[in-house]
């Protein structure tokens, strides 16, 4: 209401209008509005710290169908970030080298008991592998990359699994 003041007349108006909405919505659906923001921005995020593929190219990459594309996902072989918005599936471009996908990703996917299935579980771990990590030796200069950037260094990818471990522990 504070902020309605300090803006032009027809403005103000709006503002107060949203304010007099919004008191009228129950903390559930207030609750349940904030959780819908937040996923929209978490897939922003992620889609911002590296590249999305959609289905089709993924599985032209690969060279398989989409079919086969669906069941590498749901056999762990494949990490797939889904929009929680309109619920299509996403896949990270760092899984795949070669036109294959990198072995490393089913690994760490089975190393960490992700089900596949579990959308959350699994839109947990894409953000986690984005995220950045410091990956420098005391007295060294800063040095923070993405996760994903350091799966192929075998010390880099147990300090991966041990901080995702520790974000899934109540409280993080």
């Amino acid at each position: 209401m504070l902020k309605a003041v300090a803006l032009a007349d027809e403005k103000a108006f709006a503002a107060l209008a949203k304010v007099d909405v919004e008191s009228k919505r129950s903390v559930v659906t207030r609750n349940q509005e904030a959780m819908a923001r937040m996923k929209a921005r978490a897939f922003e995020r992620v889609a911002s710290r590296c590249e999305l593929l959609d289905a089709k190219a993924a599985h032209e990459i690969l060279g398989i169908t989409k079919q086969a594309l669906s069941q590498k996902t749901k056999a762990g072989n494949l990490l797939a970030y889904t929009n929680i918005g309109n619920r299509r599936k996403f896949y990270p471009a760092f899984q795949f080298a070669e036109n294959k996908p990198r072995v490393v990703i089913a690994k760490l996917i089975k190393a960490l008991a992700v089900d596949p299935a579990d959308t959350e579980a699994m839109n947990f771990l894409v953000q986690h592998l984005v995220g950045q990590m410091e990956f420098s030796e005391p007295g060294e200069p800063s040095n923070e990359v993405p996760r994903f950037e350091l799966l192929d260094d075998s010390d880099a990818l147990a300090i991966i699994k041990r901080d995702y471990v520790n974000a899934m522990e109540a409280g993080q």
